[in-house]
């Protein structure tokens, strides 16, 4: 007997806090996310649509005030939703990063039989209530990371990125600003936390126990894995980096 296509897993969190890791051990173990993604495990239609909609309302993933406060009227959640929406029906499997060749065909027809399926995005974190109301039945999966450190990282990054030549984004040189935004992702993921399908887990906690975390959120995702699929994900997982005392 056929089942019908599954709510997604949304593996949310803040940029730098562990998602991708995450995403690419729960691959291995059996989450299906798609097969034409960029070296972070994320399809670019969907980065573009959701920076398009944030562009729209005077936003940016790193300074999200704009679109979360509009997100909080019934007004700007009914037209966020509706831009999702149309997004999904007019170009699903390119959106979430499915080719039109026989792998990418046998990929969509998995879904239709009930493949565990999702995707990972943190701008997915914003938009979290918005996909809800679309996918009611979506389980997240919502990666914390130690504040510090994932300032720092998103910092260094765009450090980086301008020094290659890359214009400043918004104000993420700075490092107090970098703790909000942090913080801001953080609030919004939480902000499910009264959904029924809801599931924080640390970073720092899946590095220091990737085996029990990862057969915790399998079994959280509805994954049928064996116990092999999860040693090879949790090898995966590096160990925190132990900082320096000064």
């Amino acid at each position: 007997m056929k089942r019908r296509q599954r709510g997604p897993v949304l593996i949310i969190g803040a940029h730098r806090s562990g998602t991708t890791a995450t995403a690419g051990a729960l691959e291995i173990i059996g989450l299906q996310i798609g097969q034409h993604l960029d070296s972070h495990r994320e399809p670019r239609p969907l980065q573009r649509l959701h920076e398009e909609y944030l562009r729209r309302v005077g936003a940016a993933w790193y300074e999200p005030g704009a679109f979360l406060l509009q997100l909080r009227t019934s007004e700007g959640r009914r037209a966020c939703v509706n831009y999702l929406r149309a997004g999904v029906q007019d170009a699903f499997a390119k959106t979430f990063g499915y080719r039109k060749n026989p792998r990418g065909l046998w990929l969509l027809a998995r879904l239709k039989l009930g493949a565990v399926w999702g995707w990972k995005e943190p701008r997915t974190t914003l938009f979290a209530p918005a996909w809800l109301e679309i996918f009611p039945d979506a389980r997240f999966i919502h990666i914390v990371r130690d504040t510090l450190a994932a300032a720092t990282s998103i910092r260094e990054r765009e450090l980086k990125f301008q020094a290659a030549g890359d214009k400043p984004s918004g104000r993420i040189g700075n490092l107090d600003y970098c703790l909000s935004l942090v913080e801001t992702y953080v609030s919004a993921g939480e902000s499910l936390a009264g959904a029924a399908n809801y599931r924080r887990i640390q970073f720092e906690d899946i590095q220091a126990n990737p085996r029990g975390a990862l057969t915790e959120l399998a079994s959280f995702c509805e994954l049928d894995s064996a116990n092999e699929q999860i040693e090879t994900a949790a090898d995966t997982i590096r160990p925190e980096r132990v900082r320096s005392a000064s």
